[in-house]
């Protein structure tokens, strides 16, 4: 069911009782949530550590070389472990709020990360109840952004990496030729439509991801130039986009809740030892060493991508774009799923009844892919696409909206002792506006630069 029809049925239902209090506008709008049922195939711990890795490695961890660059050698590392542990704060505040709102509202299944932000409006101050839709929209909203924009990204990334591969080779052509032969097999993986299919792409993606990092970090720590030699703190107006990149490279918020749910033992997802605590810290590890080792090794010639950074005349370089470019366009499938699985039932709901359901899903998916191309064409600057994605939509999601409602729910019960959680998620929330607005201002400033140079403006 789409957006609209839930608003409308939560809305009749109300008024069937002839009353607005808050109670009935809750259970109303909770009658609505369609949630996570458990799963009929549950997930092992390893299993489920193994889901959330592959949500988490993607084009962020070749980028963070780059993103070292506009932090610096010393102040990056920094930066990037206190906003691996914010996030994985934020990730177990979610899971808090989503738990304690079905047990407070009695609800059939746990909700979902939209669901969780609508229904902690709902029963929070009156002055915030009648946007609990809304806010429930702009999640939906910003995931779709963040999907799609990682695909773009993904598309970037396979464009380039070909391009690299065929000038070697003597065939030098523009980036956007590259960006059309690209669409073929993207397009054709983003027509598969079962999960069930998509399975065995991504699990040959994370065996070529994984060969594919090792490689590239063997490469890296050869030669290696002295520390001094390397900036260590960056210029301030190049940290929002050191903020941009890393944010981005964090990127699973949105599998915390589904993932748990489909565990056969779901208390060990969020425990200390957990799956969560465990997955992050691995994840957190590989972003400060691809970080680090890449900016230690290339400097300020680190390229948007390391595999852009891998001598062309190198036959490992081949192997790594050969299998880079495979797993991203496995990954793309699985990324492109998310915002087809939000957009399809409200389409459904606005267009439908079709006489043919799958020619009309294939219909969206094609002008779906279609978009990323073009926003790729637009913005054909990988690093910058990818900090500017990272700074307005990652950033709201992973950094904004979990203590937020956290505050929300809470707010009849207290926090604790010297009230720290609530300071941590003030923190949290100033920290997130602080750097959307200046991670996106400074992106979209070079953005526009880049575009001007491309094109030939003053």
């Amino acid at each position: 069911m789409g957006d609209k029809s839930r608003k409308n049925s939560a809305t009749q239902d109300v008024e069937a009782n002839g009353t607005t209090d808050q109670q009935q506008q809750v259970e109303a709008v909770a009658k609505a949530v369609h949630g996570h049922p458990v799963s009929e195939h549950p997930t092992t711990y390893c299993e489920t550590l193994m889901h959330l890795l592959k949500g988490n490695i993607g084009c962020g961890m070749l980028a963070m070389g780059d993103a070292f660059r506009n932090g610096g050698l010393l102040m990056a590392p920094i930066l990037t472990v206190f906003i691996g542990t914010v996030c994985i704060y934020n990730n177990h505040i979610l899971l808090n709020v989503a738990h304690k709102l079905k047990s407070r509202l009695k609800l059939e299944h746990c909700p979902t990360f939209s669901e969780t932000v609508e229904l902690s409006f709902a029963t929070g101050p009156k002055s915030l109840q009648k946007h609990a839709d809304l806010f429930r929209t702009t999640v939906n909203v910003f995931v779709i952004i963040t999907q799609l924009g990682f695909c773009c990204v993904y598309i970037l990334f396979v464009s380039s990496s070909i391009k690299q591969f065929c000038d070697e080779y003597g065939t030098v052509l523009d980036i956007h030729i590259h960006m059309i032969f690209a669409l073929v097999p993207i397009m054709s993986c983003a027509m598969i439509r079962n999960l069930k299919f998509i399975a065995p792409l991504s699990t040959a993606a994370n065996i070529s991801m994984a060969i594919g990092l090792g490689i590239i970090l063997s490469y890296c720590v050869v030669d290696l130039p002295t520390l001094n030699s390397r900036t260590a703190v960056a210029h301030w107006s190049q940290i929002p986009l050191f903020f941009g990149t890393a944010i981005y490279a964090f990127e699973g918020i949105s599998l915390v809740l589904p993932l748990q749910l489909e565990m056969k033992t779901p208390n060990r997802f969020a425990s200390t030892m957990g799956v969560l605590n465990v997955g992050m810290t691995i994840v957190t590890f590989i972003i400060l060493t691809m970080g680090f080792v890449g900016f230690w090794r290339f400097g300020d010639d680190v390229k948007g991508s390391l595999t852009l950074n891998l001598p062309p005349t190198l036959i490992l370089s081949k192997i790594v774009v050969g299998l880079m470019v495979f797993a991203i366009i496995c990954t793309y499938t699985l990324q492109f799923y998310v915002p087809v699985a939000i957009l399809w039932p409200s389409v459904q709901e606005k267009y439908g009844p079709f006489q043919s359901p799958a020619l009309a899903e294939y219909l969206l998916r094609a002008v779906l892919v279609f978009a990323t191309f073009l926003a790729a064409e637009v913005i054909p600057h990988l690093a910058l696409f990818i900090s500017l994605v990272g700074a307005i939509a990652s950033t709201f999601l992973a950094l904004i909206f979990p203590p937020i409602c956290h505050m929300v729910v809470w707010k009849d019960e207290g926090f604790g002792a010297f009230n720290w959680k609530l300071h941590m998620d003030i923190i949290t929330i100033v920290l997130g506006l602080l750097g959307f607005v200046t991670g996106t201002y400074f992106s979209l400033h070079d953005i526009i630069v880049a575009f001007s140079k491309d094109f030939g403006f003053h």
